[in-house]
């Protein structure tokens, strides 16, 4: 699996999650940033699904386009739209009794992919990007629609969030390792709150003629 694909996703939605926690946690300078950064990130607690379309940008590798698919709580899908090469690609992620279960369809080849994992491994696999130490996020704005948060656990401590003007969701997520190389995910189109199902996000066609259960592997991004 390509890894990078999706853990870079799902760290930031971790990173987005904690910081709702954090006037809570922070009773220093930051909190004044920080408050502000929750006051927006509300706003998406009305989100009851979400369809995008993102381009995700990493050095050294070619640009993917991508169509992100989310139901809170339930599911999120991403389907490669570019690379040629690799059209119709998914990447399934879901809760299951036992953690979590991801899925990897290859429709040129008929193969769907399985990892199941504990919900405890989230962080290990995301490189440690998961385990986020509140004390030590700084926040601050760089512009109006510009946070940026530094100290953060992983391979990538600082990560600046470019808000859209009307409906404050995110347009543009920077990940920054400590070698400075960037990994970017650009938001083209998005909408919410259309009436996704379920079964939209698990659909999988033509459906795989092999399964392989693989292992997750050590860590990391």
């Amino acid at each position: 699996m390509n890894w990078g694909i999706i853990l870079v996703l799902l760290g930031a939605g971790l990173l987005l999650g904690a910081l709702l926690l954090g006037p809570y946690l922070f009773p220093d300078e930051n909190e004044q940033a920080l408050q502000r950064l929750v006051e927006v990130t509300q706003a998406w607690a009305g989100v009851q699904d979400l369809q995008a379309t993102l381009t995700l940008t990493k050095p050294g590798e070619p640009t993917l386009r991508l169509e992100v698919r989310y139901l809170p709580g339930l599911a999120l899908r991403l389907e490669i739209l570019e690379p040629a090469g690799l059209r119709g690609e998914v990447y399934a992620l879901r809760p299951v009794p036992e953690g979590w279960l991801l899925v990897h369809f290859r429709p040129s080849l008929s193969l769907g992919l399985e990892a199941r994992f504990p919900k405890e491994a989230l962080p290990e696999l995301l490189g440690g990007f998961g385990a986020i130490s509140l004390d030590r996020i700084r926040v601050s704005w760089l512009a109006q629609n510009i946070a940026r948060i530094t100290g953060l656990a992983g391979a990538f401590p600082t990560v600046e969030i470019e808000l859209s003007e009307n409906f404050r969701l995110p347009q543009r997520i920077r990940a920054v390792n400590p070698q400075g190389q960037t990994v970017e995910v650009k938001v083209e189109e998005v909408a919410v709150n259309t009436g996704l199902e379920l079964r939209e996000l698990l659909i999988l066609e033509p459906f795989p003629s092999r399964w392989i259960r693989i292992p997750i592997p050590a860590s990391g991004v």
